[in-house]
């Protein structure tokens, strides 16, 4: 499983919500053949990755070049927030055009946009 989110408990099925830029953790709750009740993972900031970003002027507000190192820290499992995304007639597994990847973990905050 790809992840970037340190102290995720093991065990679970994981899945990624692919949104314009950025990338957000849910956690597989129930499934059917062609349905999947995710529940939301929320992550905080890790120092250790603050501690390497680099940022330099331009653009917006910013440019931060190192973005894809970036890594999280595990908070919770919000088992009240939660979506179902199902299997399209294409085979991709989506909620309102909305993409979710299985097998992967991965929070990503776009600092350049």
């Amino acid at each position: 499983m790809q992840t970037n989110i340190k102290n995720l408990p093991e065990g679970r099925r994981y899945w990624t919500e692919y949104g314009y830029s950025q990338s957000y953790p849910w956690v597989e709750v129930r499934r059917t053949e062609k349905t999947v009740v995710l529940a939301k993972v929320e992550v905080d900031k890790d120092p250790e990755w603050g501690a390497k970003k680099q940022f330099y002027p331009g653009g917006f507000c910013g440019h931060t070049p190192n973005q894809e190192e970036q890594t999280w820290i595990f908070k919770a499992i919000r088992e009240d927030a939660t979506k179902t995304v199902r299997l399209s007639k294409r085979g991709k597994w989506q909620r309102k055009g909305v993409t979710f990847h299985p097998d992967r973990a991965r929070y990503f905050y776009d600092y350049n946009f």
